[in-house]
């Protein structure tokens, strides 16, 4: 049976054969798969050969460098980080002050108070904190409380590009003039916006 040609009507059931389990074609070797050579058919019969000749063949056509070199890595992308994570606990503090008037005593007509106005990266929030003097019988501690502040009766609200050292600020009905900034103000990015630093 072997002897005859594969045309039609010549291909006959051969009772003999038993055996159908299917050989593999690949061996693992380190936990890559790496082609087994000569391997048998359905039952350990014999593969015809034309049908696997092409493989053997180095055809320039066929021939695809990435399989022998690996396809081209294009470079990772940046993780990105949404604003919050980015700015995270970070801030500017400008050290300002405020005339407080004093209607009560002949002797001053204002007193000046020194504030910390402090912004919030993260969130874009303001508050003002004014240090603590032991004993001096005025009110301290945190003057605005933290949250965003409107800078104009249009609905803005104050921004970082906004604060600047030597400028006015008017918040709540209280000007605030700025004298002087940290050095997380001074040295980061943030530096060639403050004008007499």
């Amino acid at each position: 049976m072997s002897g005859l040609p594969k045309l039609p009507g010549y291909n006959f059931f051969d009772p003999t054969l038993t055996k159908y389990h299917l050989s593999h074609t690949f061996d693992y070797i380190n936990g890559y798969k790496i082609p087994k050579l000569g391997s048998p058919g359905i039952g350990g019969r014999e593969l015809d050969i034309n049908s696997v000749a092409h493989i053997e063949s180095n055809d320039p056509v066929r021939y695809d460098p990435s399989l022998t070199y690996g396809r081209t890595r294009s470079a990772a992308l940046p993780q990105y980080l949404p604003h919050f994570a980015l700015y995270d606990q970070k801030c500017l503090t400008f050290k300002a002050f405020f005339k407080q008037s004093v209607v009560e005593s002949p002797l001053e007509y204002y007193r000046v108070r020194k504030v910390n106005i402090i912004y919030f990266l993260e969130d874009d929030t303001i508050t003002i904190m004014e240090p603590r003097i032991r004993n001096s019988g005025l009110e301290q501690g945190r003057l605005v409380r933290r949250g965003k502040i409107p800078k104009n009766n249009l609905g803005n609200y104050w921004h970082w590009k906004d604060l600047q050292v030597g400028k006015d600020i008017a918040i709540n009905g209280v000007v605030y003039h700025t004298t002087d900034c940290d050095l997380f103000t001074r040295v980061s990015h943030w530096c060639p916006l403050l004008v007499g630093v």
